[in-house]
């Protein structure tokens, strides 16, 4: 008895290719959403630690500012000047300044993330500045190799920062 040949209709063929390519999307787009997922609480983790080294340095805190700050650091002040780490640290000294973090944007890249982020300074200064900041994951720890700063000036503020003084 010869056994029973499965002949698929040329209908069969077309509904099953689109059946499979509708199953991979949906498994593709699982797997990104699940990266994302991970993905934002690296984000997370880097924006307490950015929060974390702006108080440290408000308060002067040196020793905790080098344990986040790598050695080969450069950084780039608010008014142009290009320091590396030695130069940052002895710059470091308390002040009573209230600092506001917000708008911070971070892109991971393997062991390297880009940070972007405003910030806004009452006390002494009144002032609202950008910074971009290099962090690198180094021996399981994510230290800023590189730091930019710059001054927002007052009439570059977009029209609903202005209106909400």
């Amino acid at each position: 008895m010869l056994g029973k040949i499965n002949i698929i209709s040329p209908m069969r063929k077309i509904l099953i290719i689109p059946s499979c390519m509708a199953a991979l999307l949906i498994l593709g787009a699982s797997s990104t959403a699940f990266g994302q997922y991970k993905r934002g609480s690296v984000e997370d983790k880097l924006i307490e630690l950015d929060k974390a080294w702006t108080f440290a340095e408000l308060k002067g805190d040196k020793k905790t500012a080098a344990a986040m700050v790598a050695d080969d650091y450069v950084g780039t002040t608010q008014r142009g000047v290009v320091e590396d780490k030695t130069q940052y640290l002895a710059s470091l000294a308390p002040n009573s300044d209230m600092v506001k973090l917000d708008d911070y944007k971070v892109r991971i890249f393997g062991n390297t993330a880009i940070m972007t982020h405003r910030g806004t300074v009452e006390g002494v200064r009144n002032i609202k500045f950008r910074s971009t900041h290099i962090w690198m994951k180094r021996g399981g720890k994510w230290l800023i190799v590189a730091h930019h700063g710059g001054m927002i000036a007052p009439d570059e503020e977009p029209e609903s920062e202005s209106a909400d003084k």
